[in-house]
């Protein structure tokens, strides 16, 4: 289980910090998501929608619907989210769930926002149909992690640490959940790893978040 996790939150580390998107000439750079991952037997993450639409359809989109056929109803309000489909075997679902992103060059947050930027008057079938473009975009920032947001704390998956994001410019001027817990749990992690020493993580914390955690102060190896 924890190297499936890790296999996970690698590719999409990998993804977050080299991808950029393009459909229908809108430009996408992805800068914060969420992995949902399931295969019977192996990793049945209840989280995961298991809409056909998550399997075997490698780079399209995938619009949330409450039920598992690509016929049922599309979610409204708040609930409406879009999923970049990673999967390209049939009886494996995996996506990402864009929670951010800077799209044509302004930044949105919050998966709602996104997709209704991405798609403010096409319909959700010719934004599923049409392939997405995925196009190298390097970056040299840090990446974070932290449990995915809004789940059902009962379940086990609502723990892993599947949420993705950039720690670039941006993320500083952001409203992110989480960011402050994301920032110290990635330097604590430096620290007891030795690839940073105190000072390094003390700096950090300061140009990142504007303060000193008491978590990094204190910190013991």
């Amino acid at each position: 289980m924890e190297k499936l996790i890790e296999k996970l939150q690698n590719e999409a580390k990998r993804f977050l910090a080299s991808t950029k998107l393009v459909w229908n000439n809108v430009v996408i750079l992805p800068k914060e998501i969420e992995v949902y991952y399931y295969k019977k037997g192996k990793f049945e993450d209840d989280s995961v929608h298991r809409n056909e639409l998550q399997k075997n359809n490698k780079n399209h989109f995938y619009v949330h619907r409450w039920g598992e056929t690509k016929n049922d109803k599309y979610k409204g309000g708040n609930r409406a989210g879009l999923d970049l489909v990673v999967s390209d075997e049939e009886n494996t679902y995996h996506s990402y769930l864009i929670r951010s992103a800077v799209i044509n060059g302004d930044m949105v947050i919050g998966p709602n926002k996104v997709l209704k930027t991405i798609c403010p008057n096409l319909s959700y079938n010719e934004l599923e149909n049409k392939p997405v473009e995925l196009i190298s975009e390097k970056s040299s920032c840090d990446v974070l992690f932290s449990e995915r947001i809004n789940l059902n704390q009962e379940l086990e998956s609502a723990h892993y640490e599947l949420r993705i994001v950039l720690c670039d410019d941006l993320y500083l001027e952001s409203k992110y959940p989480l960011k402050g817990k994301m920032i110290i749990n990635f330097l604590v992690d430096k620290l007891k790893r030795q690839e940073i020493d105190k000072e390094q993580a003390l700096q950090y914390a300061k140009n990142k978040l504007g303060y000193i955690p008491s978590e990094i102060k204190n910190f013991v190896l």
